[in-house]
């Protein structure tokens, strides 16, 4: 505790904190949220063509995101050390900051496999259908960087705003899981009435 003391009392995290400059803790949340742009809009954009949206397009030239996507990931690990420096025993304190850091790795590991999956042999990447298991590491993805989000954004509020927004964002998922089975489960039907 007194470790983390002297980091939240130390001029610079002081100053981020409590400075009205623009370039505190303005600068840093707005550098973090560009960082999660490039990482979060570039692995949307894999995972979408990896489930057949823009299947025209060819999946090589995907690969080329992915510097940016680390160039991001730098970022955000860099300005995340630096607005945690502002707070550490709060945000150690609270359960929803290791979710969202638990969701973070997960992703990126789960981004890291699919690279090495899909994009090892670019000559090959465009010649052979999509595996399934890299479209499970893609939705995964997406799942774990939602929640990511969905946490990041509730570490600043208090634990029934949490707790009503965790059920929400459940909720949301276990219908939009059903819409998604429902929808599958009726093109089958038609496609194997179709073949009758």
């Amino acid at each position: 505790m007194e470790f983390l003391s002297s980091i939240e009392n130390s001029g610079f995290a002081t100053w981020v904190r409590e400075s009205p400059s623009l370039l505190a803790y303005t600068l840093f949340l707005a550098l973090h949220t560009i960082g999660l742009a490039f990482l979060v809009g570039f692995t949307i954009a894999i995972a979408l063509r990896l489930f057949g949206v823009g299947s025209r397009l060819p999946l090589a030239p995907f690969a080329s995101f992915f510097p940016f996507m680390y160039v991001g990931f730098l970022v955000n690990l860099t300005t995340g050390l630096v607005l945690f420096s502002t707070a550490p025993i709060n945000f150690l304190g609270n359960p929803v900051m290791y979710v969202k850091l638990g969701a973070v790795f997960a992703s990126v590991f789960c981004l890291l496999k699919l690279k090495r999956l899909v994009f090892s042999d670019l000559a090959k990447a465009d010649t052979r259908p999509v595996p399934a298991n890299a479209k499970a590491l893609a939705g995964a993805s997406l799942l774990l960087w939602s929640v990511a989000l969905l946490m990041g954004r509730l570490t600043a509020y208090s634990r029934p705003v949490v707790i009503a927004s965790v059920i929400a964002f459940i909720v949301f998922a276990v219908l939009f899981l059903a819409v998604v089975f429902v929808t599958r489960l009726g093109s089958r039907s038609e496609m194997s009435g179709q073949r009758a």
